[in-house]
């Protein structure tokens, strides 16, 4: 890597983790039934991108989990989605049609689960942090969520791509076993936000919300800023 490179990486892990902020911050308000020790959504096959495994990685390493890291790696592999959330976004775009999507497979339970909780909480990654429910959810069941959440939860996965653009995307195992193997084998391209496909009836509310998000300030300039630079 040269050190172009790990200067864009160190910016995008910065950003990235004011995105986490961000995200947390907004969802404060958020109504759900989900509770320390409710884990039925936690898979193997939630989705993630390699910043966000780098980080996983990190932290697991620095408490000395090594061995739910590698047992995390070595989960049975299995085919990504057909696209990446921007993809998906600029195919509706431009009414097309997305691929068809047989999407990563229900997975087995996360290997990071430790009685019920999660060993790498403080770096799971964003795919995690929106998975809620307004109900308790039940074993091969699905989250009851509220239609504005999705919006919100949609675009800020759009955001924390952009922020990894031109790395990789795809399900747990397979983005942590590529980590040792230059990160982006056998996986999808996170790609440039190609803009927001969003429901008429969000379009005003998510505006306010994003013009508060993007004018945050990161070492003394709006995040929005941060963001853009990270296009390729």
């Amino acid at each position: 890597m040269t050190g172009r490179d790990e200067g864009r990486q160190a910016r995008a892990r910065l950003v990235l983790r004011e995105l986490w902020r961000a995200y947390g911050e907004v969802a404060e308000t958020r109504s759900l039934a989900c509770a320390p020790g409710c884990h039925v959504c936690c898979s193997d096959r939630v989705l993630l991108t390699t910043l966000e495994a780098g980080l996983l990685a990190e932290e697991l390493t620095a408490t000395g989990q090594h061995d739910l890291l590698a047992l995390a790696a070595r989960a049975p592999a299995t085919p990504g989605p057909a696209c990446t959330h921007n993809a998906l976004a600029r195919a509706c775009l431009a009414g097309q049609e997305p691929p068809a999507d047989p999407g990563p497979g229900p997975g087995d339970t996360c290997p990071l689960l430790r009685g019920g909780l999660c060993a790498a909480y403080l770096a799971r990654p964003l795919a995690c942090r929106v998975m809620c429910s307004l109900t308790r959810c039940q074993p091969g069941g699905a989250a009851s969520q509220d239609p504005w959440w999705v919006t919100v939860d949609t675009v800020f996965l759009q955001l924390v791509e952009q922020v990894n653009a031109g790395g990789g995307w795809g399900p747990l195992p397979r983005v942590l076993a590529s980590l040792g193997q230059g990160g982006g084998q056998g996986l999808a391209v996170c790609e440039n936000l190609p803009g927001l496909p969003v429901p008429p009836e969000h379009q005003e509310r998510l505006s306010r919300l994003l013009g508060q998000v993007f004018s945050r300030s990161l070492n003394g300039q709006p995040l929005g800023l941060w963001i853009n630079r990270l296009r390729v």
